[in-house]
């Protein structure tokens, strides 16, 4: 009982030593503008830079007209959201932390030990989500509507970034790899070449490549039949990269040496440069302008129309 006897006392000595001049006092409460005549004040740009998740985020990036000029975009956000009559239940609170939990696959105790550590409690997310929540309709009721993209400036994008949707010319190749170091003794090199010569000479005469794999390649990829997959050019080693481009289809090199050693190169398959078809990019195109027109004409609301609806006074 001692400990709430003495709260008012230690109040009291905090007003004592603690109260401003009444010239800090006037600069607290000095009016820097007004939203359809409502004040906003120094403190309440102070408060908003220190205490909200949003102003504590642009305070890192913004001077002191943007932290302003966002409080005023705030309060006028604020001001639509209650003109429009938007209502966010608790249980669509609830439904948007839900899925941010999964999205990030953490529970409970992880989402609150990782909004403490940036100084933020469940309340003031809570109060976070509600006004994102009230945000997004509010956009859809003044913004999304009024965006749409065409199938011909679809088109217009696909052929003027035609470059982007290339996909350049590759090759499937399988070998069959005898390992021989790069500085082998000459009796290591010659035993290492006959062998490599003979199975060469084996599929020559119609061996299956894949089973000759199986059994003589030095290379894990002797289990795939020898499959190495596809290379676009510059990806394989040059000496084998040579090699299979003076190769048709299906057929196979002599030996060829690199530093991992001796190889019979196949090639399996060749898909020459081409671009990707519209039909395949149309949806990725649209959703990517529909997202860059919603961006631009919901900067222009809020920086032009949303204020245009509203008196706003600077007075600084």
């Amino acid at each position: 009982m001692s400990s709430v006897r003495r709260v008012p006392v230690l109040i009291a000595m905090s007003v004592v030593f603690l109260v401003p001049p009444a010239a800090s006092a006037d600069l607290v409460n000095k009016i820097l503008a007004t939203v359809d005549g409502e004040p906003i004040t120094m403190y309440q740009l102070k408060r908003f830079t220190e205490d909200s998740i949003r102003g504590r985020q642009l305070g890192a990036s913004l001077d002191k007209p943007g932290l302003l000029d966002a409080l005023i975009t705030e309060k006028l956000l604020q001001k639509e959201v209650s003109d429009k009559g938007i209502i966010v239940r608790d249980e669509d609170i609830d439904h948007y932390i839900e899925v941010i939990k999964e999205r990030n696959k953490i529970d409970d105790e992880k989402l609150k030990g990782a909004l403490a550590a940036q100084g933020v409690t469940m309340e003031g997310y809570r109060a976070q989500v509600r006004e994102e929540i009230e945000r997004d309709q509010l956009i859809n009721r003044e913004i999304r509507g009024k965006v749409s993209v065409t199938p011909e400036e679809v088109q217009r994008y696909y052929e003027a970034h035609l470059s982007e949707y290339s996909t350049p010319a590759r090759v499937q190749v399988a070998h069959i790899v005898f390992r021989l170091d790069e500085d082998a003794a000459p009796d290591r090199v010659v035993a290492a070449t006959a062998k490599a010569q003979e199975v060469y000479e084996r599929v020559k005469k119609g061996a299956d490549f894949a089973e000759m794999a199986k059994q003589y390649s030095e290379d894990s990829s002797g289990q795939n039949g020898g499959d190495l997959g596809w290379f676009k050019q510059g990806e394989l080693l040059d000496n084998l990269e040579k090699a299979a481009a003076r190769l048709k289809v299906g057929e196979v090199s002599e030996p060829v040496r690199t530093k991992v050693g001796l190889h019979l190169i196949k090639v399996e398959a060749r898909e020459g440069a081409a671009h990707q078809d519209l039909n395949e990019l149309s949806d990725q195109i649209k959703e990517q302008l529909y997202n860059a027109a919603l961006e631009e004409r919901f900067q222009k609301w809020l920086t032009e129309d949303l204020r245009k609806r509203h008196h706003l006074v600077l007075l600084q």
